[in-house]
């Protein structure tokens, strides 16, 4: 995106420029009503929504200078604003929460494309065969990176137009606006796709050979359409702990997967269902294979989630993919499904490297107990003084170098205290008929796969890159602001004088 360079340019020659103006009023008040979908005839709900400009202006330059949590809410809020309210702005002569807005959202959207980019892009490769020219991979690029670069594009446009004093807070030292720093993070995402290309479009020429059998487990239905076996290696599996839940989730509101992934289905309950019954319940168009695996405790045991998972670790070591999602078999009860589809949508751009990702929305209490001690000097052999606060319920993405972190001895015996195969509690109840371990596992998973006791949230993250740093999950596909705090209650507030419907829905 080379167009950067030359607007740096132009932004560096406005530094010289001053004059006496007006800024943005701080807090702008917009209202709009909301239409019931199931009664049409229900009164509308006609709220207000006071956005804060100046609140929103200093978040952004702790984001940029800092890396501070990003202010995503606030930026899709005025990003979905209605095109009247947007041109209030800039008649008003505060364009900027726009241009910042968009730029963020461009860095947001190059990162994890939509999966209308990526269906563009992966279509080239489909036409032009299993040769990738230089010519190809940019073409491919240029496709997936479509809605980001348009976002870039109306920023860039936005901040040309805008008036000599505008553009001066933009560009003088200090800036107002950290415009030139958002401006260097979108030329850094942009390299960062580029750079992803083969990671992205080797999936495509991976061989697949035919086998269905899985080494470590005691039986297996197969269903594999596409020959596409345990020895070779996926770009994504999913692992999915099942006990006669209901698994229309995965056609429901798993819309899309990436290329080259594969579902494998662990039975904790000995009550594997018939195949035919498990196909009609599954999107096996999404998968390239899809397995069901028996993993029945032994005994009075439960090792619940914790002995799938490990089980699925010790039987996959030698073939994991490049990385692996776990699943309990009602995640929506815990995570939110759109957050999920962002991870997806980067692992399919190839963009995604983060080596642990919890995927839960709620977290753990900070807590220390003598179980939690006792269970982890059991798994790493030495006692454990800090605070435990992970995110909770044990649903979190992997890469292979963070599973192979510990040799599969390691993991052979954690699932040794999880399965029934060694009568021992270390929490100090009889027996193992309802794990303790498996939920101390709960607190620890984190720290076997390489993260501290008390891992910062994803929003604090400065590991994590932008499209992952969302504090609730669904920023990104929210329609509805209503209890959503974008300014502080002030008595006075700017209201534009114009009425609409929502424009969250505006097409």
């Amino acid at each position: 995106m080379k167009p950067c360079d030359a607007l740096l340019s132009w932004l560096l020659a406005l530094q010289a420029w001053s004059a006496w103006g007006m800024s943005c009023f701080s807090e702008i008040k917009f209202g709009w009503c909301e239409y019931s979908s199931i009664d049409p005839d229900a009164p509308p709900s006609c709220p207000d929504y006071v956005f804060s400009i100046a609140s929103f202006q200093r978040k952004l330059d702790s984001h940029y200078v800092f890396d501070q949590r990003p202010p995503l809410m606030e930026a899709f809020f005025i990003q979905r604003l209605h095109d009247d309210y947007k041109q209030s702005l800039v008649d008003a002569d505060c364009p900027n929460p726009l241009i910042m807005a968009a730029i963020l959202l461009a860095e947001f959207q190059l990162l994890a494309p939509s999966w209308i980019d990526l269906d563009r892009g992966f279509s080239l490769v489909k036409k032009a065969g299993s040769f990738i020219s230089p010519d190809l991979a940019n073409d491919f690029v240029m496709a997936i990176s479509t809605s980001g670069r348009q976002l870039y594009d109306e920023a860039m446009k936005l901040a040309r137009e805008a008036s000599p004093f505008q553009q001066h807070l933009m560009a003088s030292k200090p800036a107002a606006w950290p415009l030139q720093r958002a401006i260097k993070r979108i030329q850094v995402a942009q390299d960062a796709v580029g750079d992803a290309v083969g990671v992205a479009l080797g999936i495509v020429g991976r061989p697949v050979p035919c086998a269905t059998e899985i080494q470590g487990k005691s039986s297996t239905t197969s269903f594999s359409t596409k020959c596409f076996g345990m020895d070779t290696v996926a770009r994504v599996d999913f692992v999915v702990a099942h006990c006669r839940e209901d698994l229309s989730w995965l056609t429901k509101q798993l819309q899309r997967v990436p290329l080259g992934a594969r579902l494998l289905i662990y039975e904790k309950c000995g009550a594997p269902l018939a195949p035919d019954v498990l196909a009609a319940q599954l999107p096996t168009e999404h998968f390239m294979a899809v397995w069901q695996i028996d993993r029945a405790d032994i005994g009075a045991a439960r090792g619940d989630e914790c002995s799938a998972y490990l089980t699925h670790i010790l039987g996959s070591y030698e073939n994991l993919a490049d990385f692996t999602i776990f699943l309990q078999s009602d995640p929506m009860d815990h995570l939110h499904f759109d957050f999920l589809d962002l991870v997806l949508r980067s692992i399919a751009a190839g963009t995604y490297t983060t080596p642990f990702l919890p995927l839960n929305s709620p977290r753990h209490v900070r807590t220390l107990t003598p179980c939690l001690q006792a269970v982890h000097e059991e798994i790493f052999k030495e006692n454990i003084s800090e605070l435990l606060g992970p995110y909770c319920c044990a649903q979190f993405a992997v890469s292979r170098d963070a599973i192979r972190r510990h040799d599969k001895d390691f993991y052979l015996h954690m699932l040794s205290l999880v399965d029934g195969s060694s009568n021992v509690d270390l929490c100090g109840m009889e027996g193992t008929k309802r794990s303790t371990q498996c939920y101390g596992f709960e607190f620890l998973w984190h720290v076997v796969f390489g993260e501290k006791p008390e891992p910062p949230g994803r929003e604090d993250d400065v590991r994590l890159p932008l499209h992952l740093r969302l504090k609730h999950g669904k920023e990104h596909t929210r329609r509805n602001w209503i209890g959503v705090p974008l300014a502080r209650d002030i008595p006075l507030k700017m209201f534009p004088d114009h009425e609409h419907g929502n424009p969250m829905y505006a097409e």
